[in-house]
Order: C-alpha cells, then structure tokens, then sequence
C-alpha cells in the first residue's frame, strides 16, 4: 500500500512522544528524515487531516497528548486484523449470524440467538417469556440478537458502518473499552426494541446509531481529530432514522426496520459520548 505524506517537521522536533501516541493506538504511521526535514506518513488516507491537524495543535502546544505507562505496542507492518481485533470480530460474528439468519447455516440455531425464546411453527412465530429464560440463565440473549442478520443487504449496511466507524472507536478508546462500548450499547438497542412488543428482530444497527451518537456528541464537547467524521454522514443517518420511523422503509425490504433498536443505540452512544467527554475534561 502507498504512503501518504502527513506534514513536515523541523529535524530539531523531537517527535518521540507523538509516535508513541500513534502506536499504543495502533495507528499506522512512518517518520522518516528527509534531510531538511522530518515527514510523517500514514498508509490510511482518512487519518491525513486529522493527523495534520493534530499534529499541528501538538507543536503549538494547544494539544496534550495523554500518556500511557503500559508497555508500549509496536504497530502492526500494514494494516490488518491486528489493528483492529473488536472490530473484525464483530464482523466474522455478524458474518455467521447472516448465514444462520439467512438459513444457509442452520435456520434451527435462530430461535437460541434471538432476544425472547422462540418456536417457529407453520402459523408463525410463537414467543416465549423472555423473563423466564433470564431466570434460567439466558443471559446472551441480550446480546445475541445484534449478530443476526437477515439479507445480504442488511450485513452488508451494517458491516460497512461498522468497519468504517468502528476502527475509529477502536483506536480512540482502546480495545477493552470499545468492547464495552459494544456490549452496553448493544444490550441497550436490543432492550428498547424490545420495549415495543414480541417480534423477531436482529442487527449490528443498533450499535452502529450507537456509533454516530457517540461520535457526535464527542465531537461536539471533546473532539479528537481520528473521529473527525464529515458531518454529512451524521446528518444523513439521522434523516435515514427519521425516514425508517415513518415506515417507508418497509414497503420496500419485506420486513420491518427495527426502529426502537436504532433509536435506544443513538441515545445509548450519546450519553457514552457525553459522559466520556466530561470524565476526560474533569
């Protein structure tokens, strides 16, 4: 892959501190000397702007870098799974939820991954007590229901959302805390489907709204230049939420959009990115 060249620097700047930050990210990147001066490149063309201006605020001391007293991680020699293990996990987990919820795997696994028990019959679908199975210990029902996808299309939409904004969380917020972010924004989008009566419901797009409510509300009260997302994607999926609510959508895909799931995801990556701006200020 080609490298993209960032910005130039001084040969007096010691840039020690500002790759070190880049690698415990995991982001890609290379300095070389040049002679009259330093350059940063990066393989990833999304990260040249944000880069250059973080960078910049950094040299102007605008910009505090926080530090890390972990061991430091190399980068990985090109970008790959390495750099990104949550993210590409919960691709290959949605992947195999598309084949069982497409019935190329196994439709019999479905009724054990969605969020109430359920028996699927020749009149349909028969719901279970979704309490009873908490109190048996079903607990992964929570959670299992963001994997199922039911058309090519679906985890297409969402995998593509997911693997964009996804490695951004991911290397902000590290890997443990984007898992997190995962499971209770997950938990939360599946609840507030949940909420609005029995029905089979699946998909990442919960947590993908989860993703943009978090990146704009961070944007708004702490912004970091790695999630420095053209505004017009933010403004597009909240007209799309709009749009799925008047029930359009419907007409269309042969099914239902699980609404209550995009909007308890928004809300759930708002408040995650709100509260996360105010522990970073304090």
């Amino acid at each position: 892959m080609t490298w993209i060249p960032v910005k130039q620097l001084p040969l007096t700047r010691d840039l020690t501190e500002l790759s070190r930050f880049l690698h415990q990210r995991g982001l890609i990147h290379r300095i070389t000397d040049e002679g009259s001066h330093q350059q940063i490149w990066v393989q990833d063309p999304a990260l040249v702007d944000p880069l250059a201006d973080l960078t910049e605020r950094w040299l102007q001391g605008e910009l505090e870098l926080p530090t890390d007293d972990s061991p430091r991680r190399e980068a990985p020699t090109g970008p790959g799974p390495r750099q990104f293990p949550v993210t590409v996990a919960l691709l290959i987990l949605s992947a195999a939820g598309a084949l069982i919820g497409m019935n190329i795997l196994g439709g019999a696994l479905i009724p054990w991954l969605t969020f109430q028990p359920l028996s699927l019959t020749g009149a349909g679908p028969e719901f279970g007590n979704w309490g009873e199975a908490m109190a048996r210990g079903e607990l992964w029902r929570l959670l299992t229901p963001a994997f199922l996808h039911f058309s090519a299309f679906h985890i297409l939409f969402n995998g593509l959302w997911i693997w964009e904004l996804g490695r951004r969380l991911e290397a902000v917020l590290g890997v443990g805390h984007y898992l997190l972010f995962f499971v209770g924004t997950a938990v939360a989008a599946n609840l507030a489907q949940f909420a609005g009566g029995p029905s089979v419901f699946g998909g990442m797009s919960g947590v993908v709204y989860a993703l943009i409510g978090f990146i704009w509300m961070r944007q708004k009260f702490s912004p970091h230049p790695i999630l420095a997302v053209p505004p017009g994607i933010i403004g597009f999926m909240l007209v799309w939420l709009v749009i799925c609510f008047t029930g359009i959508v419907d007409r269309f895909i042969g099914g239902s959009i699980a609404n209550g799931a995009h909007l308890g995801g928004l809300l759930a990556g708002m408040a995650w990115g709100i509260l996360t701006s105010k522990t970073e200020a304090g």
